[in-house]
C-alpha cells in the first residue's frame, strides 16, 4: 500500500493531540510537514518534520498529498480552495466552512480538480 505523505496547517490543541500522533501511528500516513503561523512547536515533539514559513511554500512542495486544514474556522475555506488547487487531498476539521456558499464552491473544486475532501 502507498504511504500518504501528510502536512498539518497547525500544531496547535487539534494538531497535538489529536491529528500528529493518529498520522505518525498509522501505517498508511507519513507525518510530512507542517506550517505554523506562528509558534514553532511541532518539532519538539517530531524533530525530522520540516517547517515552511507559509502555507504556499508547503502547497508548493509535491511530495505532499494529503493536506490538514486545522486552523481557525475562518480561514477553512481559503487554506482548503487554496490546497485544492494546488493538487492536495485536504482533510478540514469542524466547522467545515462558515456559510453554507463556502461549502457548495468548495464541493464543485473538488469535483472539477478530482481530489478528495473530508470533513
Amino acid at each position: 500500500m502507498e504511504t500518504i505523505n501528510t502536512a498539518l496547517c497547525s500544531y496547535g490543541l487539534s494538531g497535538r493531540v489529536f491529528h500528529a500522533p493518529f498520522i505518525d501511528l498509522h501505517p498508511r500516513f507519513q507525518l510530512a510537514d507542517y506550517w505554523e503561523r506562528s509558534k514553532k512547536l511541532i518539532q519538539e515533539n517530531y524533530q525530522r518534520i520540516k517547517s515552511y514559513p507559509s502555507l504556499e511554500a508547503l502547497l508548493a512542495d509535491d511530495k505532499v498529498k494529503l493536506l490538514v486544514v486545522n486552523t481557525l474556522i475562518y480561514t477553512h475555506s481559503d487554506y482548503t480552495k487554496q490546497a485544492l488547487l494546488a493538487d492536495k487531498h485536504v482533510l478540514v476539521e469542524k466547522a467545515f466552512t462558515t456559510t453554507v456558499a463556502e461549502a457548495e464552491k468548495l464541493k464543485e473544486l473538488v469535483q472539477k480538480q478530482k481530489k478528495k475532501l473530508k470533513k
